[in-house]
C-alpha cells in the first residue's frame, strides 16, 4: 500500500513518491528471484525500537515490515549471520529514517579477530535503496550494516548475495578422526566419525598384523575405546567397513612424551632478543608478541612446581647471555637480576629470564606486577639455582608498585583495558575476547603475596588476603557462567578464572567465601551442557556459535583442560568429574586432529611431534612474533564455520601463532600433571616402608626411569629414597626402606622414628604438592 507523505505539497511530489515506491517494488521482485542468502540466516541488532519491529523483520522477504532502531545517538547496527562461510558478492539494503529520508552515513562490515572492519563506507549517501557490489568477494558468515545517523532508522530489507565457499586447496579429510599422535593409558579415548550411522561396528586393529584387538559401536558420531589399555609399543588404527583412521600409539604418558621437551623448546625460541632472532619487536617484552597478558611466568612456574623431576632431568640447552655483550639499543633490556647457576634446569632459566626483563624494564602494568608474585612464592623451590638478590630486588619492587594505580607507557600497549592498576582494588570489568582482562586475575597473586609477606613478617600482610577474598566474593555473586563473556569469551585467558576458584578452595579451606564450591559446580554443569556434540567440544554458546566468531581461538581449546582440571580437583560429584575428564581429553584430542579439519593445530606438527600426520594448513610468515622458525608453534584451529562438520571450507580465517596460545597449553599440562600425581606410603612388611608414586615420568618404554623423593619424620629428620620405574609401561615409581629398631635406614643414613612419629613423603611443590603420611605405631 502506498502511503503519501502528508507534508507533500504538490502533485509532482506525490508522483515522485509513487515512482520511488514503484521502483522499490520492482527491485524487490527482481531480488526475490535471485539467491537471497539472508533468507537462510538469522538477524541480530544493536538496538530495538517498538515491539513488533524485531531484527528478523529485515530478512523476512516482506517490504512492508522492518527492523526499527531506537531513536538514539550513536551507531545503530543490524547483523545477518549465515549458516556457513560464503563468498559474498553483493549486499542490498532498503534503509530510511523515520522521516522517510535516506540515511547519510553507513558502513558494510565484516568480523575479523573480534573486530568489525569496514569494507564499504559512505558518509554522503543519498539513496534509500543501497546496493553495494564488491570487486572481490568477501569470505565471511556474517555481514553487518552500521548506521551513524542520529534518530530512528528503519531497515525494510537487508539482502545478501553470494555463493557457497569451498576451498579448492582443501585436502580430503579422514572419515574417522582420532588423536593422530596417541592416547594415554587409562584415560578417555574417543574418536569422531561424523558420517557414520549409529550402531555401526568399529574395530581397533594392530597396524601391522591387522589383528582385531578391540571392538565397539558408534553412537552419535562418537566411538569410545577408553576400555582398551594395551601394554605394548604397537601402533593401532580404527576401521569401520572400508574406512580407516590415521595410526596412533597408546602409552602411559603419551601426551607428555610428545610435548614436554617441545614446550620448553618453544619458550626458549620465543624469547625476545635471545630466541630464534635477536630483533627488537613491538608488543614484546620477555617474549616476542607476548604483550602484557601472556601469563608466561606463571605457566612456567606451574609447570615446574607440578612435576619438578621431569624438568630437572631435561638436557640443559640455555646459557646465560649478559646484556652488556649486546649493542646500545639493547641496554637495560635485561640484566638487573644476578645470573642463575649454569646447572639450573632450562625451565628455571626461562623463569629467571622473564623476571629479569620485567624488573630491568620496570614494567608496572597490573598483569606484569601480578606475574612477579608467582616468582616470590616459588623462590624457596628455585633458590638452589638463583641468588638471594633475585628475591630481594623483586620483593622490594612489588612492595613499591603493588598499589600503583597508573602505568607508564613503556609497560602497556593499545590492548590495555585496565581502568587502573592497583592490585588491591576490586576488579569488576571483564575483558574481551582478545583475552586481556580475565575475571579473577588478581586472586592468586594476592594470595601468594599474602603468604610471602606473612613469612617476611609484614604487619599489613592481611591486606593481600582481604583483597583476594573481596574479589572472590564479588565473582561468586556476579559472574554469570551462562554469559559466554565470563567463560569461553575470555579466549586463551579463561583458565585464570577457574584456577583462582580452585586455588582459594584448596589453600584456604577454613577461610573460603560462602558459595565458592557451588559456583565451581555450576561452572562445570554449564561447560558439560555446552559439550553435548560429536566432538565432545565445549561450544561458545549452547545453541549458537561454536567458537567466538572471527577469532583464531586456538589458545582457548588448549587452555580449557586447565579450567576443567582445576574444577575437577574440587568437585565431589563423580558423574560431573567424569564428564569433565572426557572434555579434558577431547580438547587435547581436538588439538591433535580430532576436529572437522582433521589437522593438528601446528603447521610443523608432522616434523616436530611424534605420530602427527597432518599439520595445520599454513603458518603465518613474519608477524610481530616472528615465530615461524620456533619449534612447537600452535598456528591455528577450526573456525566457527568448520563446525559441526565442514572440512570443505579448508584454510578459512586468520592463522598466526602466538605466545599466549602456547602458555595456555603449558598451564593445562601443569594441571594435568598435578591431577595425575598420587602417593602411597605403606608398611609393606613388619620391617619395611614402601613408597609408590604415580607421576608423569615414564615417557619411553625402552628407558628405566629413576628419581629421588625425601622421606621425612615429624621430628625433622629426613632421608633421600631412590624410586625406580615399576615396569616398562607402568605409571608408577616404587621404592622401599627397611625399618628396624624404630629407625628407617637407607644408604647409611638413619631416620629417627619412634612410636607416634609421623613419616611423610610428598611430590610436587607449593600449591601443587601432594603428600602421603603414616604414623609409627610400634
Amino acid at each position: 500500500m502506498l502511503i503519501i507523505d502528508k507534508r507533500s505539497k504538490s502533485i509532482s511530489q506525490i508522483i515522485s513518491h509513487a515512482f520511488v515506491f514503484g521502483m522499490v517494488l520492482l527491485y524487490y521482485q527482481t531480488a526475490c528471484a535471485q539467491n537471497n542468502l539472508s533468507a537462510t540466516g538469522t538477524a541480530t541488532a544493536g538496538s530495538g525500537g517498538p515491539i513488533g519491529n524485531a531484527a528478523d523483520q529485515a530478512i523476512d522477504g516482506n517490504m512492508e515490515t522492518a527492523w526499527v532502531s531506537e531513536k538514539t545517538k550513536g551507531t545503530k547496527w543490524i547483523t545477518v549471520i549465515l549458516p556457513g562461510a560464503t563468498e559474498i558478492k553483493e549486499v542490498h539494503a532498503f534503509v530510511e529514517t523515520d522521516l522517510g529520508k535516506p540515511v547519510h552515513h553507513y558502513a558494510i562490515q565484516t568480523l575479523l579477530n573480534g573486530s568489525w572492519r569496514n569494507h564499504t563506507l559512505n558518509a554522503s549517501n543519498q539513496q534509500k535503496d543501497i546496493v553495494v557490489a564488491f570487486k572481490k568477494a568477501l569470505l565471511t558468515d556474517r555481514i553487518r550494516l552500521a548506521i551513524e545517523d542520529e534518530g530512528l532508522v528503519k531497515v525494510r530489507e537487508l539482502e545478501i548475495y553470494g555463493e557457497q565457499y569451498i576451498d579448492s586447496t582443501a585436502t580430503e579429510v579422514k572419515k574417522i578422526l582420532v588423536n593422530q599422535s596417541g592416547y594415554n593409558l587409562d584415560k578417555p579415548k574417543r574418536f569422531t566419525a561424523p558420517e557414520v550411522p549409529d550402531q555401526t561396528p568399529f574395530f581397533i586393529k594392530d597396524l601391522i598384523t591387522k589383528e582385531i584387538v578391540y571392538r565397539g559401536t558408534v553412537q552419535n558420531g562418537i566411538g569410545d575405546f577408553s576400555g582398551f589399555n594395551p601394554l605394548s609399543d604397537v601402533a593401532y588404527i580404527v576401521t569401520i567397513d572400508t574406512l580407516t583412521s590415521y595410526p596412533f600409539r597408546i602409552g602411559p604418558f603419551w601426551l607428555e612424551r610428545v610435548t614436554y621437551r617441545n614446550m620448553v623448546d618453544f619458550m626458549t625460541g620465543a624469547r625476545h632478543y635471545l630466541g630464534t632472532t635477536d630483533k627488537i619487536r613491538r608488543l614484546s617484552w620477555a617474549w616476542r608478541d607476548g604483550d602484557f597478558f601472556n601469563w608466561a611466568l606463571q605457566s612456567l612456574i606451574a609447570q615446574f612446581l607440578s612435576n619438578p623431576s621431569a624438568y630437572k632431568r631435561m638436557e640443559r640447552k640455555i646459557s646465560y647471555r649478559p646484556n652488556d655483550s649486546f649493542p646500545p639499543p639493547y641496554k637495560d633490556k635485561w640484566g638487573s637480576l644476578a645470573p642463575y647457576a649454569e646447572d639450573a634446569p632450562d625451565i628455571v632459566k626461562l623463569i629467571h629470564w622473564d623476571v629479569d626483563v620485567k624488573i630491568s624494564q620496570q614494567l608496572e602494568h597490573e598483569h606484569q606486577k601480578a606475574e612477579l608474585a608467582h616468582f616470590l612464592y616459588a623462590f624457596p623451590y628455585l633458590k638452589q639455582w638463583l641468588p638471594q638478590q633475585n628475591f630481594d630486588i623483586v620483593y622490594a619492587y612489588l612492595k613499591e608498585k603493588w598499589t600503583k594505580a597508573n602505568v607508564d607507557k613503556r609497560s602497556t600497549s593499545q590492548y590495555d583495558k585496565s581502568p587502573e592498576h592497583n592490585l588491591l582494588s576490586l576488579k569488576t570489568k571483564l575483558g574481551t575476547t582478545k583475552g586481556e582482562l580475565p575475571p579473577g586475575h588478581t586472586v592468586i597473586p594476592n594470595l601468594m603475596m599474602f603468604e610471602v609477606a606473612s613469612k617476611q613478617g609484614e604487619p599489613d600482610a592481611d591486606k593481600y588476603f582481604n583483597a583476594a577474598y573481596r574479589q572472590m566474593s564479588w565473582m561468586i555473586a556476579h559472574l554469570d557462567w551462562h554469559d559466554s563473556l565470563s567463560t569461553k569469551g575470555q579466549r586463551m585467558s579463561e583458565h585464570m578464572t577457574m584456577r583462582a576458584f580452585a586455588y582459594f578452595y584448596h589453600q584456604y579451606p577454613d577461610k573460603r567465601p560462602e558459595g565458592l564450591y557451588d559456583k565451581i559446580e555450576e561452572w562445570a554443569k554449564v561447560a558439560i551442557d555446552r559439550s553435548d556434540n560429536m566432538w565432545d567440544f565445549r561450544k561458545f554458546t549452547k545453541d549458537g556459535d561454536w567458537v567466538p566468531a572471527g577469532w583464531n581461538e586456538t589458545g582457548n581449546v588448549l587452555g580449557f583442560p586447565a579450567c576443567a582440571l582445576a574444577a575437577m580437583s574440587v568437585i565431589k560429584n563423580e558423574a560431573l568429574s567424569n564428564a569433565l575428564n572426557r572434555l579434558v581429553w577431547a580438547h587435547f584430542d581436538n588439538a591433535f586432529g580430532r576436529n572437522p579439519t582433521g589437522r593438528h593445530f601446528s603447521y610443523d606438527g608432522p616434523t616436530e611431534i611424534e605420530g602427527v600426520d597432518q599439520g595445520w594448513y599454513s603458518a603465518h610468515h613474519g608477524g610481530v612474533g616472528l615465530l615461524e622458525p620456533v619449534r612447537f608453534v600452535f598456528d591455528g584451529s577450526p573456525k566457527n564455520n568448520h563446525y559441526p562438520n565442514h572440512p570443505e571450507i579448508g584454510n578459512l580465517g586468520w592463522t598466526e601463532g602466538w605466545v599466549q596460545f602456547n602458555t595456555a597449553f603449558n598451564i593445562s599440562m601443569a594441571y594435568l600433571a598435578h591431577g595425575e600425581v598420587a602417593i602411597f606410603l605403606t608398611r609393606s612388611r613388619k620391617n619395611s616402608l614402601s613408597v609408590r608414586l604415580r607421576v608423569p615420568l615414564n615417557f619411553d618404554e625402552q628407558v628405566v626411569d629413576e628419581m629421588n623423593v625425601v622421606v621425612r619424620a615429624s621430628n625433622g629428620d629426613e632421608v633421600v629414597l631412590k624410586l625406580t620405574e615399576e615396569g616398562p609401561y607402568s605409571k608408577y615409581m616404587v621404592g622401599s626402606v627397611r625399618y628396624k629398631k624404630h629407625k628407617v635406614k637407607r644408604n647409611d643414613k638413619v631416620l629417627q622414628a619412634k612410636k607416634g612419629d609421623v613419616i611423610t613423603v610428598s611430590y610436587g611443590l607449593g600449591y601443587f604438592e601432594k603428600k602421603a603420611a603414616i604414623t609409627i605405631k610400634n
